[in-house]
């Protein structure tokens, strides 16, 4: 698998334009898929290190020749898509038609009231010593137990400040955008703590690779020129 990843992103070529174009100068691999809801679980994320209103999961399906591609702008759309392994290894540019553009309703932007950013320590890993940041719920430990709220720690790169922090949730983004707390830099780790005070989950990038990647959509299914 991570000689398909780094073929695809090595490869250049083109296909397709449009109007509305999100660019991608970085891909990340992890060491364990990237889970945000149902409908997304990936292998790769596509990211813009001076934008980070939008980004792309990629995900591989081995029993098929197709990859799945959901890109997520927090301004107002989602892309959903399939092409060919054959052509996203290839293309530069990646055009979607209108019918794989949905709005993105941010309907739990108040939900940015009941988190709140927290400094920790920093913490060294390998010798070297990384920021160490966490998004948790302000509401009583009562409310968090009966909804099953965890913590998300952020492990950040001090040396990549030219780097925006990649947020998959929404209510992570609205936060950071609302406060701007969590540092610029590359997120070497992430990891879920539970009310109990245990890591449900955690989540190392083990690479990072520079790329010219584009995804393109018609300019009359732009939804974050035209929310509702």
């Amino acid at each position: 698998m991570m000689r398909l990843f780094l073929l695809f992103l090595g490869f250049i070529g083109s296909f397709g334009f449009s109007q509305k174009q999100y660019h991608f100068d970085y891909g990340l691999i992890y060491d364990n898929p990237i889970s945000v809801d149902k409908e997304t679980k990936s292998d790769l994320l596509l990211i813009n290190s001076n934008d980070n209103s939008y980004h792309t999961f990629v995900s591989f399906d081995k029993d098929s020749i197709e990859t799945s591609l959901r890109l997520i702008d927090f301004k107002g759309l989602v892309v959903n898509s399939k092409i060919k392994k054959e052509v996203f290894y290839k293309a530069e540019t990646l055009s979607n038609e209108c019918n794989s553009v949905y709005r993105f309703s941010n309907k739990y932007i108040y939900k940015i009231k009941e988190y709140d950013f927290t400094k920790h320590q920093d913490t060294t890993i390998n010798d070297t010593i990384y920021f160490h940041y966490s998004i948790k719920s302000n509401k009583s430990l009562a409310y968090q137990k009966k909804k099953k709220i965890e913590a998300i720690h952020y492990i950040v790169d001090k040396n990549s400040e030219k780097f925006m922090p990649s947020l998959y949730r929404a209510t992570e983004y609205n936060k950071w955008i609302e406060t701007s707390k969590l540092p610029y830099g590359i997120i070497k780790m992430k990891y879920l703590v539970s009310i109990e005070g245990k890591i449900t989950f955690k989540q190392e990038l083990i690479k990072l690779v520079k790329i010219n990647r584009n995804i393109t959509i018609p300019e009359e299914c732009d939804y974050t020129k035209f929310p509702k």
